[in-house]
């Protein structure tokens, strides 16, 4: 049941343009899966959904991967990218901090501490300046971020 659900969200956020808990719930309600608000809060963490701007305002889609970011919805968000220390600072334009931070999240998650995102900046964590070093490249390459 769970992973029909799952699938079906999938396919609804690509088909459809989803802003809240609550369209997905009435779209999932039409194809007659009846499901609760934290039910779907749930999936949306598991299948680690992001909201993105879109011409209808802030919209889910699936996060990215170090796999597939290229030419995805974040490729181009990337304003700047440096380090400091054990930290590595990536700005994005407006918005664009937490699909950034999912990508990095889900692409890079196991070589780093943790990472936090604002609005526009999006702060990542590493054990030390070595890895920092790393992962500052490894972000580059992600993004296919071409600055200094």
């Amino acid at each position: 049941m769970k992973l029909n659900r799952q699938t079906e969200i999938l396919r609804i956020i690509k088909e459809q343009s989803i802003k809240t808990h609550e369209e997905l719930i009435d779209a999932l309600g039409k194809v007659g899966i009846k499901v609760t608000q934290a039910t779907v809060s749930r999936d949306i963490k598991e299948l680690r959904l992001v909201k993105i701007p879109s011409k209808d305002g802030s919209v889910y889609v699936a996060s990215q991967t170090e796999d597939n970011v290229s030419g995805g919805a974040f490729k181009n968000s990337v304003k700047a990218i440096s380090r400091a220390l054990n930290t590595v600072v990536v700005r994005t334009y407006p918005g664009m901090a937490g699909g950034v931070a999912a990508t990095v999240d889900n692409a890079l998650g196991d070589k780093i501490l943790g990472s936090i995102a604002g609005d526009d900046t999006l702060l990542i964590i590493t054990a030390s300046e070595t890895e920092a070093m790393q992962i500052t490249e490894r972000v580059r390459m992600l993004f296919d971020y071409k600055g200094v």
